[in-house]
């Protein structure tokens, strides 16, 4: 439905630094679905190595895909225990809100 609000699932795991790695999951930022729209990404990762990372991430715009759209995403979480991991992937198909 174009114009209609909505939002994306999102689960994956961290690039490898310092010998670890955090899984990460949520809920995008809710969006109107017009052409180009992008959604925000922010949360905690999960607790490895004694410690955790924040992230907030801007995706991509969004890709039209069978049943809906995705989005692609790429970004970095916060500096913790000297280190940062990176995020890549892909937003599950939209979700009408």
């Amino acid at each position: 439905m174009i114009g209609g609000l909505h939002k994306h699932e999102f689960n994956d795991r961290t690039s490898v630094n310092d010998r670890h790695r955090h899984n990460y999951r949520g809920i995008t930022s809710v969006s109107p679905d017009y052409p180009r729209h992008t959604h925000y990404m922010s949360g905690e990762t999960s607790f490895e190595d004694g410690h955790t990372h924040k992230y907030y991430i801007e995706t991509g715009p969004a890709i039209k895909r069978r049943g809906g759209h995705i989005h692609y995403y790429y970004g970095y979480t916060t500096r913790d225990d000297g280190h940062v991991h990176y995020m890549r992937g892909y937003t599950s198909v939209d979700d009408i809100y």
